[in-house]
């Protein structure tokens, strides 16, 4: 008999363990999917923190040079899926666009280097440099300069010991005297000439003119500085020149011993810059060039003049101007274009020479004894006045006279003053009369009528000057003591408040400012009295 045998079919059994790994399996899969999202999630959500937090300090301390990405570090450096890996690099891309979008801060930002030039750290901006530097020049020193000197050896006071560097020395009176030039400056920006500066310039330009425009009658408003000569006190009992530097905040004050000093002009103390002395030449005229670079000065007792040179620190004699005639320059005047001086002769004389050589010109003669005269604005004409009370005017082109009129009331005229509207003659009598520029170019008449006349002032007229605008004319007398007076115009009224109860002395010299800001008044007790005008801002 066969042996009985059974089979245990398994095969169901396995295909159901097969099915139940299989389950199993794909429930861990989605179990890992599951966690994954969440650990992805979780990375998001930590990032967005960042985020927040980013923007608010960016919100309360402004800007910042450079932002730390958060970075999540978890350890594992496994495989990931391809859907978490596409997950995060779209987290990336977005992330970097956030990054070149900075949420821009309500605060004032604060600037790139706030600690990193005392911590000798670099802020990532390119320094200028100069474009040539000699290396020798930082082994000289005053004191070895000095020590080359043949003449008044001995006598240079602290320079023959000054162990400051010679160039460093030159540059600092250079910057004093001109100023900076633009160009030079190693911390410009290079992004200057921007729509920024465009812009700035031209706010100032309407602001500038809106103010100009707005001067009014009656009442002006200055204040009282120390004078331009506080520091020194030094040029001679009698001021006879005050003058400002056409182009830097620079004071002249020239006294009759023969002194001019240098003062940078701020207002509170006006430190002295330089002084130059003219030994045994009593300054009556001292003026600077048009362009600023020399200071021309004259005396009532010498046919010759001094040039000094203020770019090389050297002094020029100028002798005799013209070998034929007797004169003194003890008056003169500067054309305002740099290229013509016009020196009161004698007998009726003016003298025309060249500011760029100093060579004699031609001369023009009136019929009476010059007193003053004085350029007008384009420099293309020369008024002038005289004991005949009678006014020139001068044709520079031509070398001819244009016109010829009679100063109404006048028996001997002392000063004169042009702006580019009005001319103002001054007499013996104190009487200033006020006439059109326009009226009188036509010619018209040889006795015209004055627009204005002026009784303020009782004694002789010695000096008119119109402010840089033309708005206010300055008019003193050296015979009485507080004799000056300032005059608006158009309406041609003296301001009622100026000088006020301050006591000014004679007053031998007057003069603006540039800009009109400052007015100064020499005096016959050594002091160079300085105001502001509070109308205009610039100096």
């Amino acid at each position: 008999m066969d042996s009985l045998g059974f089979f245990i079919d398994i095969g169901g059994q396995e295909e159901d363990t097969n099915v139940e790994n299989d389950q199993e399996e794909v429930i861990q899969m989605v179990e890992d999917e599951v966690m994954g999202a969440k650990d992805a999630q979780t990375e998001a959500k930590q990032r967005n923190r960042a985020r927040t937090e980013r923007s608010l300090s960016t919100f309360l301390f402004g800007k910042t040079v450079v932002d730390t990405d958060y970075v999540h570090d978890d350890g594992n450096d496994t495989e990931e899926d391809e859907g978490i890996e596409s997950e995060n690099v779209d987290e990336c891309e977005d992330e970097e666009k956030e990054k070149d979008i900075q949420p821009i801060s309500a605060q004032p930002s604060m600037p790139d280097d706030i600690f990193g030039s005392a911590l000798g750290v670099s802020c990532g901006k390119r320094k200028r440099k100069a474009a040539w530097v000699d290396k020798e020049d930082s082994e000289v020193l005053v004191k070895d300069v000095t020590a080359t000197f043949t003449k008044a050896v001995g006598k240079h006071g602290e320079k023959e010991t000054s162990i400051e560097q010679y160039g460093r020395s030159l540059s600092r009176k250079f910057k004093s005297v001109v100023g900076e030039p633009t160009w030079a400056s190693l911390d410009k920006k290079e992004d200057e000439d921007s729509d920024e500066e465009f812009l700035r310039e031209t706010t100032d330009l309407v602001e500038k003119k809106g103010r100009l425009e707005n001067l009014q009658k009656g009442t002006l408003q200055f204040r009282k500085l120390k004078d331009i000569n506080y520091s020194t006190h030094k040029e001679g009992a009698v001021i006879s020149s005050t003058e400002f530097h056409p182009t830097s905040t620079v004071g002249m004050v020239a006294g009759n011993n023969g002194t001019v000093s240098l003062f940078q002009i701020d207002g509170k103390e006006n430190p002295k810059i330089q002084t130059v002395n003219f030994e045994n030449f009593p300054i009556k005229t001292a003026k600077f060039s048009a362009h600023g670079n020399e200071l021309i000065v004259g005396s009532q007792h010498h046919p010759h003049f001094f040039v000094y040179d203020m770019m090389i620190g050297k002094t020029i004699k100028v002798p005799c101007l013209n070998k034929t005639t007797e004169h003194n320059t003890q008056k003169f005047e500067v054309s305002s274009d740099g290229k013509l001086i016009a020196f009161i002769g004698r007998f009726g004389f003016i003298h025309i020479i060249s500011a760029r050589t100093k060579e004699f010109l031609r001369s023009f003669k009136m019929n009476d004894s010059c007193q003053a005269l004085k350029f007008s604005p384009d420099s293309s004409s020369l008024y002038s006045t005289g004991e005949g009370g009678e006014v020139y005017i001068w044709d520079l082109r031509s070398s001819s006279c244009l016109h010829k009129f009679a100063d109404s009331g006048c028996l001997s005229g002392t000063a004169v003053a042009v702006s580019s509207h009005h001319l103002a003659t001054g007499s013996s009598s104190g009487v200033v009369n006020v006439y059109n520029v326009n009226n009188i170019a036509k010619a018209a008449t040889a006795y015209p009528q004055p627009d204005k006349v002026i009784l303020n002032l009782t004694t002789q007229i010695e000096d008119l000057v119109f402010n840089p605008t033309g708005e206010i004319l300055a008019m003193s007398s050296m015979e009485k003591e507080g004799a000056v007076k300032l005059v608006h115009f158009p309406s041609t009224t003296v301001f009622a408040n100026f000088p006020g109860s301050f006591n000014l002395a004679r007053a031998n010299s007057l003069s603006f400012s540039p800009g009109g800001g400052y007015f100064s008044v020499g005096n016959n007790k050594g002091a160079a009295n300085l105001y502001r005008v509070n109308h205009y801002k610039e100096y």
